[in-house]
């Protein structure tokens, strides 16, 4: 009776496994089909996304999608990209899974599916001690003499148009660019979420940086994802919870977060 009831139980297992592919949506079939996870990433988002001199991408976020990729044993590409292309991308399928920082904004969740959130950010201002000497809030922002880089077509421009639509605005690509008119002092200030600003200023230590004590945004971080795949959709939100009830999650908040070692591997 017992060896009737393990081959019955090997069986119906066998079973399982076989009709996983068929049961799989159009994105995890190809996933499981191709052996491979494509993840669209921008970087410039440390210590979420960002690119070592060496060219290696690291960040939580690449953690999370390298774990995720383990997970189902598949191999993982990554396919960097502007991040205003990441939600398209991801909408039309050209990626499985798009990471760098990705704030879940109704605008967004229309197009695609978000896994998550997995972590909570803000936007604050970024300013060089001098400049931030003259800020004791917003309204000392929202003047038109008063320049602030941002990176374009992110949640980081809406909020400061919002909050400051008197002050003159320079979109660049990504939060490193808008880093480098601060710090060559083209503008008076930055705009971005806080973890980046956070580390900017362990960066650049000579440069004198600081940043509002507290960030003027409420910031729920998502993986997106391409519509039309509930199976995937699921086995990618479960995944996330996974990681937050095992540890993991804190494991990967602490060692990107709390310790600034990794900020030897970016570049000059």
């Amino acid at each position: 009776m017992l060896k009737r009831l393990c081959a019955l139980a090997a069986l119906a297992a066998a079973l399982l496994l076989a009709a996983a592919p068929a049961l799989a949506g159009p994105v995890l079939d190809r996933v499981l089909k191709e052996k491979t996870l494509v993840v669209g990433i921008a970087t410039g988002m440390p210590p979420l996304s960002a690119k070592t001199a060496k060219g290696e991408f690291i960040g939580l976020d690449v953690d999370l999608v390298k774990d995720l990729a383990a997970s189902l044993g598949v191999k993982i590409r990554f396919e960097p990209m502007a991040f205003d292309k990441l939600i398209p991308a991801a909408a039309a399928g050209e990626v499985d899974v798009a990471v760098g920082g990705i704030t879940i904004t109704p605008q967004r969740n229309a197009r695609v599916f978000f896994a998550g959130p997995y972590f909570v950010s803000g936007q604050t201002l970024l300013a060089t001690r001098e400049v931030g000497a003259g800020i004791n809030g917003l309204a000392d922002v929202n003047r038109p003499g008063f320049s602030v880089a941002v990176a374009k077509d992110t949640t980081s421009e809406g909020a400061a148009r919002s909050v400051m639509p008197k002050a003159k605005f320079v979109l660049t690509e990504n939060n490193d660019a808008a880093l480098k008119l601060v710090l060559s002092g083209k503008v008076k200030a930055m705009v971005a979420d806080y973890p980046y600003c956070a580390v900017a200023v362990f960066r650049n230590p000579e440069a004198k940086l600081g940043t509002l004590q507290k960030p003027f945004t409420f910031e729920p971080l998502g993986l997106a994802l391409p519509p039309g795949d509930p199976l995937w959709d699921n086995l990618v939100t479960n995944f996330l919870f996974n990681m937050e009830g095992g540890g993991k999650m804190s494991y990967l908040k602490n060692r990107w977060f709390q310790n600034p070692s990794w900020m030897r591997l970016l570049p000059k």
